[in-house]
């Protein structure tokens, strides 16, 4: 019986797929692409762990999803306004971003039961959004997201591992 875990431990599977094929690739041949490959794979698997647990998680359900959405409209501006050459699109991402984390943190402090993966994933909130405001201000490099990924990574190997646990991986 296929269920809502199905589908994205199935991309995620394959993204990892695409991935260790890329690595492959470049470990035996001189072939740009492969990096490419194994960069879009990881990022495939990534993004799609990352919507298994927004979709299986409780932060959809509170109010401040809704504050949130409004947050995400703040972001969206900004990076329109930058693409548009704007004056203070910069300062307009900034305040998006920092809202996101404020957000995120009130509606962490306000859960009554705080688990592993609730820690994991506010810490991950943290430096990612961190992250992008730094890398919008010049004041660290792109690489700085290899931290945002393992955290992820852990978050999302640690809801797999507890769900199997629990045999509801695919329930």
């Amino acid at each position: 019986m296929k269920t809502k875990n199905y589908n994205y431990v199935s991309v995620i599977i394959i993204g990892l797929v695409i991935a260790l094929i890329g690595f492959v690739v470049s470990k035996l041949t001189y072939s740009p692409d492969a990096e490419f490959w194994t960069q879009i794979g990881l990022a495939i698997s990534e993004f799609s762990g990352f919507l298994m647990l927004i979709r299986n998680g409780t932060f959809i359900r509170t109010k401040y999803f809704r504050i949130f959405k409004v947050v995400f409209a703040i972001i969206i501006i900004g990076a329109l306004a930058k693409i548009l050459y704007w004056q203070y699109n910069n300062i307009i991402m900034i305040i998006g971003f920092a809202l996101a984390v404020l957000t995120y943190f009130f509606s962490f402090l306000n859960k009554p039961i705080r688990k592993r993966l609730d820690y994991l994933k506010l810490v991950w909130v943290i430096v990612a959004y961190t992250g992008t405001i730094l890398k919008i201000l010049h004041i660290t490099s792109f690489d700085y997201q290899i931290l945002s990924s393992a955290i992820m990574w852990l978050a999302i190997i640690d809801y797999m591992k507890k769900e199997r646990e629990k045999r509801k991986l695919f329930d």
